[in-house]
């Protein structure tokens, strides 16, 4: 498919960081239209490494499910008086940390998604790798 993306146990599609390119990503969801009041996310898990030619599982930590990048920004977001102050503090391709349990988790054309509301994000962070 892409250099980039690597292939993850469950067909789930993971993101190789370091050789990423947030240009090319956001084209894999041109076609998805989110409700208006929602945010979608593509979760960050890594792929799969290799040492030596053997494939090492990553175990599935639980915060691979509470990281990603804002794919889609449904068209009501950001609006509602608490706006006013907070303005439109993170915009598609900013990272996020947010709760595990604050949406829907599903695969969309084998990508790790996560759909939210829009006050649902904690923090907008640099990097993925950083959150353990």
């Amino acid at each position: 498919m892409k250099d980039y993306i690597n292939n993850l146990e469950n067909d789930e599609i993971g993101i190789e960081f370091d050789n990423f390119n947030m240009e090319v990503e956001l084209k894999l969801f041109e076609d998805y239209e989110p409700k208006p009041t929602e945010i979608l996310i593509r979760l960050y898990i890594p792929p799969k490494k290799s040492k030596g030619g053997i494939i090492m599982n990553n175990t599935n930590s639980i915060y691979n499910e509470i990281v990603g990048y804002i794919a889609k920004i449904g068209k009501c977001c950001f609006t509602g008086e608490r706006y006013k102050e907070w303005g439109n503090w993170y915009k598609v391709g900013d990272y996020v940390v947010f709760p595990r349990h604050a949406g829907i988790r599903f695969t969309y054309d084998k990508l790790p998604v996560f759909s939210i509301v829009d006050d649902a994000p904690l923090a907008v962070i640099k990097d993925p790798r950083k959150v353990k």
